[in-house]
């Protein structure tokens, strides 16, 4: 366990971007300034505590392996983090290392507010997305909503519509004599006419 004044000095050293007490404020939280310690991403875990180093690294590169989701050390870097900020896992547990990463990843959360790599810290939006990061941690996990049932398709027009076109099976034809054969549906590109009615502009004298 750091004391304080070894954290704010190691702060300064490492990560000079960064205000110490800030760093300190999210170690105290995150970590309890264990520079050892493993939290597991799970509901109900107890986080893993280690007396060495290389007992730490160890016991995390288990839990990776075995498909964890893993905070380490001072600043709780998550494992899927070390990749894009250089890490091994041996360093996610040397003080310096772990407070330099984590002053990367507020940074980063600056940058993506403000396009400054210290207005974020400065404007309080930082402070906010840490604090929310560990209320996620807290909260109770919620089940997943129900898929939505698929809309019905849409009725057909009623027969007496006859510019109406229904994308279900057509209706089935009548039986029909010789006589009925003029009457079959004209091809789609022409009006449909109703039965026995005239054309347009016929001469009904």
């Amino acid at each position: 366990m750091l004391e304080l004044a070894a954290f704010l000095e190691l702060a300064a050293a490492c990560a000079p971007g960064v205000a110490p007490e800030t760093l300190a404020a999210i170690a105290r939280v995150e970590s309890g300034l264990d520079p050892l310690i493993i939290g597991i991403n799970e509901r109900g875990a107890t986080p893993v505590r280690s007396a060495t180093p290389a007992e730490a690294a160890a016991r995390a590169t288990a839990l990776i392996a075995a498909g964890k989701s893993v905070d380490l050390g001072l600043m709780q870097i998550n494992s899927r983090n070390l990749g894009w900020l250089g890490l091994a896992v041996e360093d996610a547990f040397d003080p310096c290392r772990s407070i330099a990463a984590g002053a990367r990843v507020l940074t980063a959360f600056s940058a993506y507010n403000t396009g400054s790599p210290s207005r974020g810290l400065a404007n309080g939006y930082v402070a906010r997305v840490v604090s929310a990061r560990t209320a996620m941690a807290a909260a109770p996990a919620r089940p997943c909503p129900a898929p939505l049932a698929s809309p019905a398709p849409a009725a057909c027009a009623p027969s007496w519509d006859v510019w109406a076109r229904c994308p279900a099976a057509a209706p089935a034809l009548r039986d029909s004599d010789p006589a009925d054969a003029d009457e079959q549906a004209p091809p789609s590109a022409e009006p449909i006419r109703l039965r026995g009615s005239l054309a347009m502009g016929a001469d009904t004298r």
